[in-house]
């Protein structure tokens, strides 16, 4: 076993020992992500590196765009950057998408989030600025002498206060004086807001024309490239996990995995068909073919069918 399969098995192994509900380790040569789980209300879109340095700018905007429209945390596990190992407890990021070692990953799932992020120059630590100044006033410590003690600025205590972040001896140094932890808790949630998600466009014009008549239906549909589906399709009431296939029978492993994603992440499987099919559901999945879909004219009719086949 390789050592990415092996770290692989490794948060596999302890997604289900503490009963997350989690899809299969290998889904048939997927590419943006190699784990979902669901645990309560939590959602995760996980990618496994064993050395994080191969994560390419090609695996961002899908990976993210996993993440966001189905309301998971897109989260990249890694063992080593460079020639070094990942520090524990240390959050790093590579194009905007957070990265972790598994013993931080074990940490975060058991409700210690990470503090300390790696950038340029070595760690830092995001400040409580409002907690940092309440206790600073309490203790009748005055700007000048915080930066006194901390070898500072006053400019730079007062950038404290206002939420910067500090390097991680600065830190610990203003933790002692102040005899309070005053960290702040990263946020690692990607979202639409804090992030720009490039448009990604299908070259496979059998997948241009199933979205095309998907959002004639009144669907939002995103093209979302190195999976084993081709696209999310969603309005204000469902949500649909899309393959459009040429021959359904030449895809059955891409199929499956379809209906394992749907299970994970509690949302609807429909593969549209290029074939004419007597087949209306296959693994789990429902299947519509194109001559029907564009004899649709009506959402709440295409609706009405995928209950009826799933």
């Amino acid at each position: 076993m390789d050592e990415r399969r092996e770290l692989i098995k490794k948060v596999y192994d302890f997604l289900k020992k503490n009963e997350f509900k989690v899809s299969e380790p290998d889904l048939y040569g997927l590419v943006t992500f190699d784990l979902i789980c669901k645990s309560h209300e939590k959602k995760y879109i996980i990618k496994v590196l064993y050395n994080i340095d191969t994560f390419s700018k090609i695996s961002v905007t899908p990976l993210i765009k996993m993440g966001v429209l189905t309301d998971s945390i897109a989260i990249i596990i890694g063992e080593k950057a460079g020639n070094g190992k990942l520090e524990n407890y240390v959050l790093y990021f590579r194009h905007g998408v957070p990265i972790m070692s598994l013993e931080t990953f074990i940490e975060y799932i058991k409700g210690q989030d990470p503090y300390i992020y790696s950038a340029p120059g070595g760690f830092y630590v995001q400040i409580d600025g409002k907690k940092m100044r309440e206790i600073r006033e309490k203790k009748k410590y005055s700007i000048g002498y915080i930066s006194q003690k901390l070898g500072v600025s006053r400019r730079s205590v007062s950038l404290y206060e206002s939420g910067s972040s500090a390097t991680i001896d600065i830190y610990f140094k203003l933790e002692k004086i102040l005899n309070c932890d005053v960290s702040k808790n990263l946020n690692i949630n990607i979202t639409r807001d804090n992030i720009n998600i490039k448009q990604e466009y299908s070259e496979n014009d059998f997948i241009k024309e199933v979205f095309n008549i998907m959002n004639n239906f009144g669907y939002v549909s995103e093209y979302i490239s190195r999976n084993p589906f081709d696209g999310l399709s969603y309005d204000l009431k469902s949500f649909l996990i899309v393959g459009a296939f040429t021959d359904i029978n030449s895809n059955a492993n891409r199929i499956i995995s379809i209906k394992k994603i749907s299970e994970i992440l509690d949302d609807t499987p429909v593969i549209i068909n290029r074939e004419n099919t007597e087949k209306e559901n296959l693994y789990g999945c429902p299947v519509i073919n194109i001559k029907e879909l564009k004899n649709m004219y009506d959402g709440d009719k295409f609706k009405r069918m995928l209950e009826k086949r799933l």
